[in-house]
């Protein structure tokens, strides 16, 4: 019986621990940001240019909000600790481009054939930006956004 319900606790750990979404990393390192935001999608709109709403309107009807991390100090380490929590999440890379010192890099996160959460890294130099974008977008939804 022991056996048992160590195999379960194991196995909801290690299931929990895998399924770990950029809101847990935004709430960890929020304090030591230069600059963090957070805002429901109904209000982004309310920030973008005009022409820029229409383009992604699709995006902010199955969006429910955005984070956005902002380091100057400490850009090295908290690159490291965001790539190591990429690695134990489920998160899958769908681009990364590097120049010099310059990297941009675009994570998804699926469930059920939806992309639960999209995060963009942006690096350069001592800068680090992180976006994390909660959203229930179909792979369809998606391809239409990107040729927009």
């Amino acid at each position: 019986m022991k056996k048992i319900i160590l195999v379960v606790a194991v196995f909801f750990v290690t299931s929990c621990a895998t399924n770990t979404s950029f809101n847990t990393f935004y709430q960890n390192n929020q304090e030591d940001s230069e600059f963090s935001f957070g805002l429901s999608s109904s209000l982004i709109a309310n920030f973008l240019p005009d022409e820029d709403v229409e383009d992604i309107k699709p995006l902010l009807k199955k969006a429910k909000h955005i984070r956005i991390l902002v380091f100057s100090q400490n850009a090295e380490e908290k690159n490291k600790k965001f790539n190591k929590f990429i690695n134990r999440s489920q998160f899958e890379k769908v681009v990364k481009l590097k120049d010099d010192d310059d990297k941009l890099a675009f994570f998804t996160l699926e469930k059920k054939d939806r992309i639960k959460e999209i995060v963009l890294e942006i690096s350069s130099g001592s800068e680090l930006v992180l976006i994390g974008l909660k959203t229930n977008l179909t792979q369809e939804d998606l391809d239409t956004l990107l040729k927009s």
